[in-house]
């Protein structure tokens, strides 16, 4: 009994693109910055997400005015890092701008006792708090506001929250004490977020030269140009729009021909192996996977009747559903 023959010489044809980070679909029918985030959400993935080179090249490649992405503006207010308080006591130095709207920013407390504003990206020592003991821990080690965050709430409870003039007067002893010019303190703004909630990557983020403005004094939502810079409008404005689209799954048919009893664990193994191979020569393995459809009866291939004459023939068929990254915008072809 020979084992069965799967004919691979037909079964993909070629016209894969390459693969990228994301792709972009632009829908032309202008709606406000809600009603096309729900359009997004419903029919493709949510809004874009553009804060890369990758992402800007993607959108050039798309003929397109003023489009709504998905970066929409955040809470507009300072707040402390542990359980989200709100500010009760403040002690920002003078003429701090405390709301710059370009990117996110974060608290550090200085010798002075003053506050101050710094990207989060930056190094600095900081500030820890406990509830027992000591009320404050002052680590010299100098680490982004994230990474002292994930620090303080692994070893005691959160980065410090200063809720008096007594709590800041502490700290400023332990400058006396310990030294150091300044440090972080559980105080950020979160201005601008993304609305798949992906983390807003703000040295990566660009800008359009003197965006974000606010020139209509609600400018809460972030549009794109041609170029792949970013601006502010208000949300209610009706402009075109970039979705990020979802994965793409195509349903194929597999024809298989085989001499004897078919082997259906081997044919499927066959079969996937070959659609790997393919899909890695085109760069397009990253994501992709491929489902069987199994029938009622717990197999995947059915024999095949001809309409001609009610008789079996040597032909046995079943689907299978390949899924393909997201960038994949033409169908394979199967024979």
């Amino acid at each position: 009994m020979k084992p069965a023959a799967v004919l691979f010489n037909t079964v993909l044809s070629t016209g894969f693109v390459s693969k990228t980070s994301c792709y972009f679909i632009l829908i032309q029918e202008p709606k406000t910055w809600t009603e096309a985030q729900s359009f997004c959400r419903e029919y493709h993935l949510d809004l874009a997400t553009v804060q890369s080179d990758q992402d800007r090249s993607k959108i050039q490649e798309i003929p397109s005015s003023l489009s709504w992405i998905g970066l929409y503006d955040g809470l507009c207010a300072w707040r402390w890092s542990f359980q989200d308080q709100d500010l009760v006591f403040q002690n920002w130095g003078l003429s701090e701008d405390t709301t710059t709207r370009t990117q996110r920013k974060c608290g550090v407390i200085s010798y002075d006792g003053t506050w101050h504003t710094a990207s989060c990206d930056e190094q600095k020592n900081f500030f820890c708090f406990k509830l027992t003991g000591n009320k404050f821990v002052f680590y010299k080690t100098k680490l982004t506001w994230r990474e002292a965050q994930r620090y303080c709430r692994m070893d005691f409870v959160d980065l410090a929250i200063i809720n008096d003039i007594t709590d800041n007067r502490y700290i400023v002893n332990l400058f006396v004490t310990y030294g150091g010019y300044e440090g972080w303190v559980g105080l950020s703004m979160n201005l601008w977020l993304w609305s798949d909630q992906s983390n807003v990557n703000w040295l990566s983020v660009k800008w359009s030269p003197g965006e974000p403005d606010n020139a209509r004094g609600n400018d809460k939502c972030a549009f794109v140009n041609e170029t792949g810079l970013i601006g502010d409008e208000e949300c209610l404005q009706r402009l075109p729009f970039f979705c990020t689209k979802r994965s793409q799954m195509q349903l194929v048919r597999v024809a298989v021909r085989s001499a004897g009893a078919l082997d259906e664990s081997a044919v499927v193994t066959a079969v996937e192996e070959k659609i790997r191979q393919i899909l890695s020569e085109q760069e397009m393995d990253a994501g992709s996977s491929v489902t069987w459809r199994v029938q009622a009866d717990g197999k995947i291939f059915q024999r095949q009747k001809t309409n001609s004459r009610n008789t079996t023939t040597a032909c046995e068929e079943r689907s299978t559903a390949v899924r393909l990254p997201r960038d994949t915008n033409q169908r394979p072809t199967w024979l």
